[in-house]
């Protein structure tokens, strides 16, 4: 019998060091926009009952969640997603709150992958929601905040894709499917697979008559920029799929205004989750990775699940895969901060631990050496790549060595202090 226990299962890992620091940060920069914006964070358990995750309209299969028993029998799961569990504590403890509610969080989710090649089972998600307001002022916040949360965290070349679940309902919905075609034709526009689409549509052509069949040949392919509305208008009268493209329209000119329409570009065959969305949907990319960094939209029937109805909009930003983008793109969170090394003796202890607190207000890093010796300070300095050893000297002075080029230099520890506000 294996013995795993310097092991980790697949699909997990150890997060060290500098990603662990940096991870870090980007979950603090987006909690300070977010809050700054007048939204209020929550936590939900990381252990959740099933049932959560069950019923109509969601997207979660439950193969891909890890499932277990409490001490009565009942089915617990890792949270597999951040939003429900938001939308089970608005219909339950928020229910007599005031709306339209602004929801922030950051978590862990945990989902199991059939074929591992990289991925893992449990990533960091960031977001936000608004809730109980079906205004489209709703949905231009939450992109533009999302538009603005990337760039706050430093994403430096990216795209947000915005589509509407209700064009291509609007196409469909007189279309006499099986629930098994319907999900074969999503999955067909979905990927923008044109000759297997028209392929399916023909070989069903009886089922779709004339209605809407040259909008949905096209579908994967109206995407683009502004101009990519007037062109869907022309290939459909369907008054929802019409109705689609005007909320489409209004958003991306009121984010236009906002000055950050280069960002933003459409795409009416994204219809993934066409149970839960239902309004406006985005994703965003970067080049830097081929993974999605972040997604949203509209979800305006998933609260109902839990009781009570209620209108939503809001997007989640994967965290881990935002940390491959800054890598990717050199990003140094610590580059230019300085670090420091203190040498001290026994007798000096705190001397040392309060010099170091006064070098640590001034946001640079400080670490106390533990060798005796003031050679092998240097060496360990050296070693792990800092910039400045410092010696205490009995006399409120103190010694500077240039860890890279070993000059050396005394001071006098207020004024060492002062020069760091320089």
């Amino acid at each position: 019998m294996n013995n795993w226990k310097r092991h980790i299962p697949e699909g997990s890992r150890d997060i060290l060091f500098e990603d662990c620091n940096n991870k870090i940060k980007i979950i603090n920069v987006l909690r300070k926009l977010y809050i700054n914006s007048g939204f209020t964070e929550v936590i939900s358990p990381t252990l959740e009952f099933y049932d959560v995750f069950q019923g109509d309209n969601i997207f979660i299969e439950q193969e891909k969640m890890y499932k277990f028993f409490d001490n009565v029998g009942r089915i617990l799961v890792l949270r597999p997603d951040m939003t429900m569990p938001i939308a089970r504590i608005v219909a339950t403890k928020l229910k007599d709150s005031l709306y339209p509610l602004r929801i922030c969080y950051s978590g862990n989710i945990f989902r199991m992958n059939e074929n591992w090649e990289g991925k893992v089972s449990e990533t960091t998600q960031s977001g936000i929601e608004i809730i109980g307001s079906e205004s489209p002022k709703a949905d231009e916040e939450v992109i533009i905040t999302a538009i603005q949360a990337l760039l706050a965290i430093g994403v430096k070349k990216f795209e947000l894709e915005i589509g509407q679940a209700e064009f291509f309902k609007g196409l469909i919905e007189d279309i006499d499917l099986t629930e098994d075609e319907m999900e074969k034709l999503r999955r067909f526009v979905e990927n923008k697979n044109f000759g297997a689409l028209r392929e399916f549509i023909e070989e069903k052509e009886g089922k779709f008559g004339a209605k809407d069949i040259l909008a949905l040949k096209k579908l994967p392919e109206l995407f683009g920029g502004i101009e990519i509305l007037a062109k869907a208008r022309k290939l459909t009268g369907n008054k929802r799929a019409q109705a689609a493209l005007d909320t489409i329209e209004k958003i991306h000119e009121r984010i236009e205004n906002v000055g950050l329409g280069k960002y933003i570009s459409i795409d009416l065959g994204m219809v993934q989750h066409i149970d839960y969305y239902t309004g406006i949907t985005f994703r965003g990319y970067s080049s830097e990775v081929g993974n999605t960094i972040i997604s949203g939209g509209r979800y305006d029937n998933l609260i109902s699940k839990f009781g009570e109805t209620m209108p939503a909009v809001g997007f989640a930003i994967d965290v881990d895969n935002i940390l491959s983008v800054l890598e990717k793109q050199g990003n140094n969170n610590e580059k230019g901060r300085l670090k420091f090394l203190i040498h001290y003796k026994n007798s000096q202890v705190g001397d040392a631990f309060k010099f170091a607190a006064q070098i640590r207000e001034k946001s640079f890093v400080c670490e106390l050496c533990l060798y005796d010796e003031k050679e092998k300070t240097l060496i360990y300095g050296e070693q792990k790549k800092l910039d400045k050893m410092i010696y205490i000297f009995e006399d409120e002075k103190v010694e500077i060595t240039d860890i890279k080029s070993k000059k050396s230099w005394k001071v006098d520890m207020q004024e060492f202090i002062k020069s760091l506000e320089e």
